[in-house]
């Protein structure tokens, strides 16, 4: 909620002239510029280090960057804070990913990881929502300094009382004898090969260009292809649209997962396909509004379960203890994608037109569909490799 303030509020702060929409938009993207390359480093000190500290770290530092916009809404000001943000929040995202692939209880750790998939939709939501009960734009900041200090306070009082009683959970790999297997000492970049999570990074990247562009620009593409689509009616066609991410994850456990889809990249590559033929229908010039709008509602949809097999996919490496490493990498490619989607997407509409735009939808798609067809056979033998011990234990 906190990351999406600036986009949430940009209609307000342009109508009353504070910023122009470059300047907002320059510093969601470089607040993301910044972001994503520290979120692999932010992985690497998850795995190493203390997660609890990184993330009490990064909420107050949030926490005071929105205390400070709400206090001071000059440009530079506000830019420089923003930056801030980024930087003091890289912990914080792959410090939650490793307490859930690491330290709660192995049997909730995959219902862990389907609830947090939850977390960036429901935040996108709750900020719009926010942005239009308040009165004056730069409350959303007050609002979410306000949360995050809060939640800060709540995590340190947690900590101190409840981790001295905590007990170290059974691992879930065991070796024939029935004893514990301890955490494997292998190098990321052995691991990160010989599992083909490098493709998976790629396909991040490309997937959230298009996931988040579709769900950010879904309004302005209705309103200029359809001439009955009026500003309002488009946003709320794209509530619709951003809304279906929640209904299609709570129908992936309901349904897909693990009933017809066994294992998680597959579940990636069977959804890219989808995503890929629903972006295909939106070539077609003559469709009707409710087929441009049902094809949109696919894309998002299909992007949030794509996000959930990956975090599945993140699920193994605490095996190795490179959750935290693999949650950041790809929270990292995740984020350079929402800049591609933010000014390369935007970018291309306005050059050419919408039809370009889907094209260049399919484009990346098709090489995700690709990059996952290739990561297929490594992952199995993988699996073969450093988990056949214990099949029963398998999380995906």
């Amino acid at each position: 909620m906190a990351k999406t303030c600036f986009t949430a509020a940009m209609a307000s702060i342009v109508s009353e002239h504070i910023m122009t929409k470059s300047q907002v938009g320059f510093i969601v993207a470089a607040f993301y510029i910044i972001y994503a390359p520290l979120q692999m480093l932010g992985g690497v000190f998850a795995d190493k280090y203390d997660p609890e500290k990184l993330i009490i770290i990064g909420l107050i530092g949030s926490s005071l960057s929105n205390l400070i916009v709400f206090i001071n809404q000059n440009y530079y000001v506000v830019l420089c804070v923003w930056i801030f943000n980024a930087i003091i929040q890289f912990g914080l995202y792959p410090s939650v990913f490793k307490i859930i692939s690491s330290q709660i209880v192995s049997t909730d750790r995959k219902s862990s990881a389907y609830l947090f998939s939850f977390s960036s939709t429901a935040g996108l939501i709750l900020s719009y929502a926010v942005a239009a009960a308040v009165p004056r734009w730069y409350y959303n900041f007050a609002i979410s300094a306000a949360a995050l200090f809060a939640l800060a306070a709540v995590l340190i009082v947690l900590t101190a009382v409840m981790k001295p009683y905590m007990k170290p959970d059974v691992p879930q790999e065991t070796d024939k004898n029935g004893k514990r297997e301890p955490e494997m000492k292998v190098s990321s970049i052995k691991v990160f090969s010989e599992s083909g999570f490098i493709f998976l990074t790629v396909i991040s990247l490309l997937i959230s260009a298009v996931g988040n562009s579709v769900k950010t620009l879904s309004s302005t593409r209705l309103m200029e292809t359809y001439e009955k689509v009026s500003p309002g009616m488009g946003n709320v066609l794209n509530i619709l649209v951003v809304g279906t991410s929640i209904v299609a994850l709570v129908s992936a456990k309901a349904f897909i997962y693990p009933r017809i889809i066994k294992s998680a990249p597959t579940g990636v590559f069977v959804m890219l396909i989808v995503t890929l033929a629903a972006s295909a229908v939106l070539l077609f010039n003559n469709i009707g509004i409710v087929t441009s709008v049902i094809s949109m509602c696919v894309i998002s949809g299909s992007y949030s379960i794509i996000w959930l097999f990956m975090n599945y996919c993140n699920l193994r490496f605490a095996k190795f203890a490179k959750s935290g490493t693999a949650a950041g990498t790809l929270n990292m490619s995740a984020s350079m994608g929402f800049v591609l989607s933010t000014y390369g997407v935007a970018k291309v509409a306005d050059s050419f037109d919408w039809n370009a735009v889907t094209w260049l939808y399919v484009a990346m798609l098709s090489l995700s569909v690709i990059l996952s067809a290739l990561m297929l056979p490594l992952w199995r033998r993988f699996k073969r490799k450093y988990f056949v011990k214990n099949q029963a234990t398998l999380v995906t």
